[in-house]
């Protein structure tokens, strides 16, 4: 909308014939204000506490009054961690939620696309929760060992351990895959065909829908994940891309990639047309970790997942009494 202007007097004919927006000038306009304007605090706050009392209310229905209080806490310190990691790196529109059955979520919106601190903020949630689980260990060695603390520290050394699984969606595939994967379209879609095939598999085991349910959303996506990592990545090939302002002519590029993967959108719903185009956008100039943060990248998921949790798990069943949960 534009700005409020003067009365007209009383010569309208005389007034210059108002000219129609230009369509790709206002896709420029809506694709650089993409990420730009923070929601109302008021209204991320109310939609966090309803997702938890949704969350509680459900899973205490399902799974007991007392394990779903000591897993809404760990999976309240999981997704700060990946807020606060957003907030360090400068995301805007952070905020979180819970998903009833399902968990939790941080989201947030890079100004750009960096692979490196992709996968820290993948891992920033885990590591605060470990090192939850680890305080509790410690308060409980030192207060008597109550049976709340211990519970509380198995249940958020569990789930942390659990989203480190390098499975997609959890924190450990996506940090694969910003790691290693994203860049190659052939390798990610053989990960997340394996992903689909993991967590299928862990749905059969545990008799969970819920991981069947992410499994089967995951498979049908797969085609057009494929299809706009192969389209991103020529694009990526194309050294304009990295250096190209943010003007009209890209986003009449844009448009066009966009179409090319969603199949038409911009015809059928051309209000996710700005959203996909700054997707797009980010993709194309993503940046990677070259061989030696890759190296330590992985060398800390490694220690972290082989060395940090069977020792934080081996001292707190020896230090600690076996929890009710």
């Amino acid at each position: 909308m534009s700005e409020s202007q003067p009365a007209a007097d009383n010569h309208l004919d005389s007034s210059p014939t108002p000219t129609p927006v230009d369509a790709d000038e206002f896709l420029l306009a809506q694709v650089r204000a993409r990420g730009e304007a923070t929601p109302a605090s008021g209204i991320s706050s109310q939609l966090l506490l309803i997702t938890a009392v949704l969350f509680i209310a459900i899973g205490g229905l399902n799974w007991g009054w007392r394990t779903v209080i000591f897993l809404a806490v760990a999976i309240a310190i999981h997704e700060l961690g990946h807020v606060l990691a957003m907030r360090v790196f400068g995301y805007k529109n952070v905020r979180m939620l819970f998903l009833p059955f399902f968990g939790g979520l941080a989201t947030g919106q890079p100004r750009e696309l960096d692979a490196t601190k992709n996968a820290l903020v993948s891992l920033a949630g885990p590591l605060v929760g470990i090192a939850s689980a680890v305080l509790a260990g410690v308060l409980a060695l030192v207060t008597g060992a109550p049976p709340w603390l211990v519970e509380f520290a198995w249940a958020s050394l569990f789930l942390n351990a659990f989203n480190l699984l390098p499975l997609v969606p959890l924190d450990g595939g996506q940090f694969a895959n910003d790691t290693l994967f994203s860049r190659f379209p052939v390798l990610e879609l053989l990960f997340r065909l394996l992903a689909v095939a993991g967590l299928g598999w862990l749905a059969w085991r545990a008799q969970s829908w819920v991981l069947g349910v992410v499994a089967g959303f995951m498979l049908l996506g797969t085609p057009q994940a494929f299809r706009r990592a192969r389209i991103i990545r020529e694009a990526r090939r194309d050294p304009d891309w990295q250096t190209r302002p943010l003007d009209r002519d890209a986003v009449v590029a844009l448009r066009g990639l966009v179409n090319q993967i969603y199949a038409g959108v911009s015809e059928k719903t051309p209000g996710r047309l700005p959203e996909l185009a700054h997707g797009v956008w980010l993709e194309i100039r993503k940046r990677f970790p070259g061989p030696g943060g890759t190296t330590a990248l992985l060398a800390g998921y490694l220690v972290l997942c082989a060395i940090v949790i069977p020792v934080i798990a081996v001292l707190l069943a020896r230090l600690l009494p076996h929890p009710a949960l």
